[in-house]
């Protein structure tokens, strides 16, 4: 599916006429898909699935920051295998609103640890519904006694959500090892740093896809000015520096 969206074969959408482009009509992202959540998620978090485990947990540490003055993951993974769930469906726990069943986006069980990933596009992270996540994954017997940390990724982490650990854990009414952010765009510079440093393999390949995803819903890299190249390196004419110098805005 990605490589389709990749390729433009869903359709794309016409939301306007550019004038300064002689009338040709503008087109966004096929069907409004990149305007959604949930394709991206899946886009990235089931390729991240496919790395080796070790890889996965370093690119996840790497990309993530504590909110308020929590830990972060620890530096070494979990022994055993992760087995990751997308969507799962768990039974609300104790004190929580929802009535039939929550929905985390990605629930990674992960030996004697259960990371669970709420994932934002351009809305708002809600704490209340970190809440309702975290008492239906404690509340599950499978999970029972395992190191439980809430990652949230994208979305708007507002400035008063960096003292929410307390009220969290106050609220859930038990032990959270951690409380954790990624945006988006660091887990892209993230990807970029392990592939440069990556000899080529198999991995490489779910890298880039992760990469591509990641653009085509609007996360691309930084560029920084420094990193440019400076004009006067393209000038090709001893007439053309002083050419630049008369420009005028208008």
């Amino acid at each position: 599916m990605l490589k389709a969206l990749l390729h433009g074969k869903f359709g794309r959408v016409a939301v306007g006429v550019d004038e300064e482009a002689d009338g040709e009509t503008q087109e966004t992202a096929p069907d409004g898909l990149t305007e959604l959540e949930d394709p991206l998620t899946s886009a990235v978090f089931e390729r991240l699935e496919y790395l080796p485990a070790e890889l996965a947990w370093h690119i996840l540490r790497d990309a993530s920051r504590p909110l308020g003055d929590g830990p972060m993951l620890p530096a070494v993974p979990p022994v055993e295998l992760p087995s990751w769930s997308f969507w799962p469906g768990l039974r609300p726990g104790d004190g929580g609103r929802n009535k039939l069943r929550v929905e985390p986006d990605v629930l990674v069980s992960w030996g004697d640890t259960l990371l669970l990933i709420e994932a934002k596009h351009r809305c708002r992270q809600d704490p209340a519904q970190w809440v309702e996540q975290l008492r239906a994954a404690r509340a599950a017997t499978e999970h029972a006694g395992k190191h439980l940390w809430l990652i949230a990724v994208g979305g708007l982490v507002m400035q008063e959500l960096h003292g929410s650990l307390a009220r969290v854990r106050r609220e859930v009414g038990c032990e959270i090892s951690g409380l954790l952010t990624i945006r988006w765009e660091e887990l892209r510079e993230v990807l970029y740093t392990v592939e440069a440093s990556t000899r080529p393999s198999p991995q490489s390949a779910v890298l880039r896809d992760m990469a591509a995803a990641l653009e085509a819903w609007g996360y691309r890299r930084k560029t920084w000015f420094s990193s440019l190249p400076t004009v006067t390196e393209r000038l090709r004419t001893d007439h053309s520096a002083s050419m630049i110098q008369d420009w005028r805005v208008r």
